[in-house]
């Protein structure tokens, strides 16, 4: 059902106002967050730059911290999976689940080595101190 609200009774008109104003906050949603991303970048470039991890400003502390991500190799580990019936389970790599098969013992990282790169990555945490 499509409905156009120009075609609506002067009562149904404040929906006008809530819909043009939730088209403003999904385009200033989306400006903020490309903001947010160029300033992250920006920042971490230089805390990495000087190796900073913790860094204060007023009452401000920012916090960066090191995270390896695993890069699955899709065809290796789909075998391996096979070969153990644990495909089923994971269908496709979700980071998450292969995460609980390691964490439950049903899977370990020595036999999935090869199945994975590791990737560096850095996430920043921003508190008020």
């Amino acid at each position: 059902m499509e409905l156009d609200i120009n075609e609506q009774d002067p009562e149904d008109m404040d929906l006008t106002d809530i819909v043009l104003e939730y088209d403003d906050v999904v385009s200033a949603i989306s400006v903020l967050e490309k903001r947010r991303e160029e300033l992250r970048t920006r920042i971490l470039d230089v805390l990495a730059e000087k190796d900073i991890d913790v860094l204060r400003i007023g009452n401000v502390e920012l916090r960066r911290q090191k995270v390896e991500w695993k890069l699955w190799r899709i065809n290796r580990l789909k075998s391996y999976l096979m070969k153990k019936d644990l495909w089923d389970i994971v269908e496709s790599v979700d980071r998450r689940i292969l995460s609980r098969l390691i964490e439950k013992g049903i899977l370990t990282e020595e036999e999935l080595k090869g199945t994975y790169d590791i990737e560096t990555r850095y996430s920043l945490h921003v508190s008020r101190v």
